[in-house]
């Protein structure tokens, strides 16, 4: 329905429809999977400027669209809200864009104040991890979306999605859940798992699960190979970025010896 919008400057109230009381009580508002694994969070910053741009008169869509893909647990939250409203389009894949245009101003709203900040109760340490894992997920979806962009099998837009959620796995050894998946063999198994729970659309969920058997459709194939490319070179722009970091720091005293 809302695959050709072109017209990102849009005033979302005219499709906004008001949140039901119970929704906006803590107790009711549950997501799908919440009895079987918790909420993840957002990075602080993410949600700060959600809410400020959810809280405009005249709402960007665009605007909306690049924060909430650029964080991995905004992107969950806003897919599991979608799967809740709308369980019968399980079967298909709907871009950030859609989501957004479909729920309305009022319920974004809602889902913001109920998701928690990064930081919570994590060590310098974890929350570091954390960090990273933020950045290589959005790395790894931004390098999808541009590959997908030479392609005719995927959207752009899918593989920025399917991008930043493929090592979905790895959030509860992340976030301390490990106890809540306790038959999965490994993280693939575990996301894949995740991923029905929360009610992601099925052809996500296989290319969570990282195996080209379990895709039953030549789109979901082409998906996930887009996305293994692309996880493949975001290891590799991080581990050169590292590498240049040690270097300039190894020449830093011998440049300052010299000046002295």
């Amino acid at each position: 329905m809302f695959r050709n919008q072109v017209n990102y400057q849009t005033r979302l109230s005219l499709v906004t429809q008001q949140t039901s009381s119970e929704d906006r009580e803590s107790s009711t508002f549950l997501l799908p999977g919440e009895a079987e694994f918790p909420s993840p969070p957002a990075r602080p910053d993410a949600l700060l400027r959600l809410e400020l741009a959810l809280s405009e008169l005249v709402t960007d869509l665009q605007g909306i669209s690049h924060i909430v893909g650029g964080d991995i647990g905004l992107t969950i939250q806003l897919l599991r809200l979608a799967a809740r409203e709308t369980p019968e389009s399980a079967g298909t894949m709907v871009t950030i864009g859609e989501m957004v245009i479909h729920l309305g101003v009022e319920k974004l709203r809602t889902l913001v104040a109920r998701t928690a900040a990064l930081p919570g109760h994590l060590s310098h340490a974890d929350l570091s991890r954390c960090e990273r894992f933020w950045m290589h997920s959005r790395l790894t979806a931004l390098i999808a979306e541009e590959l997908a962009g030479q392609s005719t099998d995927v959207r752009p837009q899918d593989a920025h999605l399917a991008g930043l959620l493929c090592h979905l796995g790895n959030l509860p050894q992340l976030l301390g859940w490990q106890a809540a998946s306790p038959g999965a063999v490994n993280s693939s198994n575990r996301g894949h798992r995740i991923a029905h729970a929360w009610g992601f659309p099925r052809a996500l969920a296989d290319v969570i699960g990282g195996d080209r058997e379990v895709c039953l459709t030549a789109e979901s194939r082409a998906l996930l190979d887009i996305v293994t490319i692309a996880d493949t070179w975001a290891y590799r722009l991080e581990f050169l970025a590292i590498r240049e970091s040690q270097r300039a720091h190894a020449r830093a005293p011998l440049h300052k010896l010299r000046n002295g």
